[in-house]
């Protein structure tokens, strides 16, 4: 993985650092000329017919030097047999956490919280009930340092019981039980967990009063003028027309079975299973357009102050590979954003801070990261050398 020179993170602190535009998000409209646009089309199609796992692929890129393109590939609904379309919804997975970020970093902002606080200190109703999260901070919950465990990877949990009853309506704390309650590392120790950002969600609702669907909204998606994004009530398993299916991939099934769940078919249908196992850790939806503003914004820095966009930006190991992590943020390669996975559902959204190049790429199956950045290699030059060097085949 290249990693960004002292110079390159010198840049993109100034580029989070400047005063921030809210909903002044500039991307570039130009269209990319037909040539460059070919090339994409070639390399897209390329790895489709390497990933026949995969129903559609999406892609969105605003190169200010380039110019823009958006497209979709495939079938967003297989048995239906209707080909995939730009205004297609999608669940975006845990790239939620950066909108889960974006709202904790504002109450910073606003003096509600600090980063050194504990949750003791703000919630302390939750630490009673989750004892062990009651000396954990807010820094080490957004970071991925807090210890607690992933409730997502917790065998006999939340994910074992999705495959024989994907209606299941699952409670913030119950989510947050099957992480913190069992065998946790020391503070300041462990790697990614959404039980984390599932406990953010609960500390920010506390200290405001209002649910985290509220929130996202008026504070994040309504500003930056995305209507097609939301995270929905934990009884919704809709997702809005026209909707992009989502599929069980076999690396998928492997996943879940891995985690103590019952194996399904490959090619299952996941798309009205409920999304409350992921709620503000990975539950919400969205479209191409609204990731492509989502990753011009860096991830919701520009709604934040100065000191908050910066802090975002101290990248360490949060047992993710090659990627490294911030405060709801991720660095890979060129990139700084979020990957996102739900099931039925794998995507990112990122800019280069250096060229200030955005990249969406979202397939409609889940554990096909590599389809995932392989697709982003195509779109962002930039970005080729770390396909080269995680992905070689």
């Amino acid at each position: 993985m290249r990693r960004l020179t002292a110079l390159a993170s010198a840049a993109l602190v100034l580029a989070l650092a400047a005063p921030a535009a809210a909903a002044d998000v500039q991307l570039p409209t130009e269209p990319m000329s037909a040539e460059d646009q070919a090339a994409i089309d070639a390399g897209i199609v390329k790895i489709m017919e390497a990933h026949p796992e995969v129903p559609a692929i999406y892609i969105g890129v605003w190169d200010p030097e380039r110019g823009v393109y958006q497209k979709a590939y495939g079938l967003a609904d297989v048995a239906g047999k209707r080909p995939a379309a730009l205004e297609d919804h999608f669940r975006i997975g845990s790239i939620s956490k950066t909108f889960m970020a974006t709202v904790i970093l504002q109450l910073i902002d606003e003096g509600k919280l600090k980063l050194d606080d504990t949750v003791a200190n703000v919630d302390s109703d939750l630490a009673t009930r989750h004892p062990n999260l009651a000396g954990i901070t807010i820094e080490q919950l957004l970071g991925m340092t807090s210890g607690i465990p992933d409730y997502m990877n917790v065998p006999d949990a939340a994910v074992a019981a999705l495959t024989q009853a994907p209606d299941t309506v699952w409670s913030s704390d119950q989510l947050i039980g099957f992480g913190a309650d069992g065998e946790v590392k020391a503070p300041g120790t462990g790697g990614y967990s959404t039980t984390n950002y599932i406990a953010l969600q609960e500390i920010a609702e506390t200290l405001t009063g209002k649910s985290i669907q509220d929130l996202i909204r008026e504070r994040v998606t309504e500003p930056l003028g995305m209507s097609g994004t939301a995270l929905p009530p934990n009884e919704d398993t809709t997702l809005p027309e026209p909707v992009a299916h989502g599929y069980m991939s076999p690396a998928c099934v492997d996943e879940l079975v891995r985690d103590s769940a019952e194996p399904v078919p490959t090619g299952t249908d996941t798309t009205t299973w409920n999304a409350s196992y992921g709620q503000s850790g990975g539950g919400m939806h969205s479209t191409l357009a609204d990731m492509g503003t989502w990753a011009a914004s860096v991830s919701g820095s520009s709604l934040l102050s100065d000191a908050s966009a910066a802090a975002r930006l101290k990248f360490h190991d949060a047992a993710l590979g090659p990627m490294q992590y911030g405060l709801g943020l991720i660095q890979f390669g060129n990139q700084v954003g979020h990957e996102g996975e739900a099931i039925g559902w794998e995507g990112w959204a990122g800019q280069d801070p250096e060229t200030g190049l955005s990249a969406v790429v979202f397939t409609t199956t889940c554990s096909d990261s590599e389809a995932v950045f392989k697709a982003l290699g195509v779109i962002d030059p930039g970005f080729a050398p770390t396909v080269e060097a995680n992905f070689p085949n």
